[in-house]
């Protein structure tokens, strides 16, 4: 067991390093939620007029799918990139327990 000096010079706070995971976490569900009603709106605006019609050109359509597709790509990258950062924080906090319990 650790004594309360050796206590002091660990660099982590365990109970903020779930705070952190966590609210890393409910950002990332947030963020979902934005990006796709913002990709909704963007169907909505684009073809809920009536009076849409393809670009004339291949290379037009595919620069307006991108162009839609788009945000969808952004919110699904931010929401890995946050899980991500949540899950790496609680696999270096399982690693620090784990070590902790080896050298007792």
């Amino acid at each position: 067991m650790q004594n309360k000096d050796e206590k002091a010079l660990t660099f982590h706070n365990e109970t903020m390093i779930l705070e952190i995971a966590r609210w890393s976490k409910i950002v990332s569900w947030a963020m979902v939620v934005i990006y796709l009603l913002r990709f909704i709106s963007d169907l909505i605006s684009v073809f809920g007029s009536g009076q849409f019609a393809w670009p004339p050109g291949m290379m037009d359509r595919v620069m307006f799918v991108a162009s839609l597709l788009s945000t969808l790509f952004f919110g699904s990258f931010y929401f890995l990139v946050l899980q991500g950062i949540a899950q790496g924080l609680y696999m270096g906090l399982d690693m620090s327990l784990d070590n902790e319990d080896e050298e007792e």
